[in-house]
């Protein structure tokens, strides 16, 4: 498929997929703080920020992709990784297509009109059982050294083809802006326009 092998040894690079990256979860609004007394909730502004604070953090064990860039996952103190998901989890699809035809459409639909979302097709050599999605909103941060450390734990990584267009990808979500489509309609052709949208549309002050 779009995938290949990866030498043990070979440095991380942009594409690598990890399995089991800790991701931490935590609320500002109740956070679970050790102190001498024990443990108990505080919200994250009333703490004082000057001092080292020891916290009970929830930690799940994801998938990720390497995001950042060849040349800074040689010698940044970071490196960043976005996390891969079920694909069909992460658009809500309890029915899974019943055809390779309609498997193309949502595949093809999503990769046209969601930018956060880039698709990683089933592959049992990379321990995909089923179609994944690697979601650019959810970035994992993680000390390079500590993740050169389990370079093992890579699975693969995108081939030359898919990884170009994995590059492409990340740039587009990363450099995109606010853009409306129904900017220079009139009113009559807002009204139009808006019928034919799903969601509620907030017309320009020349379309009211």
């Amino acid at each position: 498929m779009i995938y290949e092998p990866v030498v043990a040894d070979r440095p991380v690079w942009q594409g690598d997929i990890f399995r089991h990256v800790p991701r931490v979860d935590l609320s500002l609004a109740a956070l679970p703080v050790i102190e001498a007394d024990g443990t108990h909730e505080e919200s994250w502004h009333k703490l004082e920020l000057n001092s080292e604070i020891a916290a009970v953090l929830s930690v799940k064990s994801v998938t990720g992709i390497v995001i950042t860039q060849n040349c800074d996952a040689q010698r940044g103190e970071y490196i960043c990784l976005a996390q891969v998901d079920p694909f069909l989890a992460v658009l809500h699809e309890a029915t899974p297509p019943k055809s390779a035809d309609k498997w193309q459409s949502l595949i093809i639909k999503h990769a046209k009109t969601n930018s956060r979302l880039f698709y990683l097709p089933a592959d049992e050599g990379v321990g995909f059982p089923e179609p994944m999605v690697v979601d650019f909103r959810i970035i994992l941060r993680v000390p390079r050294l500590d993740l050169e450390s389990f370079r093992d734990k890579r699975v693969g990584s995108l081939n030359k083809v898919s990884r170009d267009h994995f590059r492409e990808s990340l740039s587009h979500f990363f450099r995109r802006y606010a853009y409306n489509e129904w900017y220079p309609l009139t009113k009559e052709q807002f009204e139009a326009y808006s019928r034919r949208c799903e969601e509620s549309l907030e017309p320009f002050p020349w379309q009211r």
